[in-house]
């Protein structure tokens, strides 16, 4: 399906020579692992933005992925290779909008989050999204207070797996070091004894409105209702914390 690719050697060769018609310059990065047929895939960074590229292995199609500062923002899929060439280097080397790319290549469709970044709203965002979650209704009763403290809410909330965690940067991957997180206490290896149905479902009710506060991952901090935990956090956060920036750890 992709003569293309096999007559220059690859999906990676492919794009650079497309890039070197469009005096692009930009270049894929290189990994001999992963520039042949079957194994195609392809990377093309350009200061804090990056995008991948694989392709469908039913059907010819070319699938990149468009990132910045961390945060994938918006997919697309052509067809064409040409037009791949076109909408990566138009994305990676100019300071636009994921809207502006959208907006120029009809293939491209943004993910819910883009107008957020975009808008440099995504700490707020994020934190609506996560309370608004059906699948994140243990963590609510914490993530309505938190969202009204002016202090936690300026951190990036992300959860992992039943966790609710802070980071100082908007991007993956995130600034957790020495900050808190959160667990209802639900999920915090609770057995109820078998044979007692009336104790267990009173206990279930009962960690249903307790959650657990830890730091790295396994330091307890202490735990209690969505005040006390709340509380807990805020006693040990840092000095002066800043509002969530954008970019990375790494960064």
């Amino acid at each position: 399906m992709y003569p293309e690719l096999e007559k220059v050697g690859g999906l990676q060769n492919a794009i650079d020579i497309e890039f070197e018609k469009l005096n692009s310059t930009l270049r894929v990065t290189q990994d001999s692992g992963l520039g042949k047929i079957p194994l195609t895939y392809a990377r093309i960074e350009n200061r804090q933005k990056f995008s991948q590229v694989y392709i469908g292995a039913e059907e010819k199609i070319y699938l990149p992925d468009f990132w910045k500062e961390g945060v994938c923002l918006a997919h697309g899929q052509t067809t064409n290779i040409s037009e791949l060439a076109q909408v990566l280097d138009f994305w990676l080397c100019n300071d636009i909008s994921t809207k502006q790319l959208a907006d120029k290549f009809s293939f491209v469709s943004l993910s819910d989050k883009a107008f957020a970044f975009d808008n440099n709203n995504e700490v707020e965002y994020t934190w609506n999204l996560i309370l608004q979650d059906q699948n994140r209704q243990e963590i609510n009763d914490f993530v309505k207070l938190a969202i009204k403290d002016n202090v936690l809410n300026k951190l990036f909330p992300f959860t992992s797996l039943y966790t609710l965690c802070f980071s100082r940067c908007t991007g993956y991957p995130y600034d957790t070091d020495n900050l808190p997180n959160v667990t209802p206490k639900l999920f915090e290896n609770f057995a109820p004894i078998q044979g007692k149905k009336n104790s267990a479902e009173q206990d279930i009710k009962k960690l249903e409105t307790q959650f657990v506060v830890k730091k790295n991952k396994s330091e307890y901090l202490g735990e209690g209702n969505a005040e006390e935990a709340l509380k807990i956090v805020k006693e040990n956060l840092p000095d002066n914390v800043q509002q969530a920036r954008k970019g990375t750890a790494d960064e």
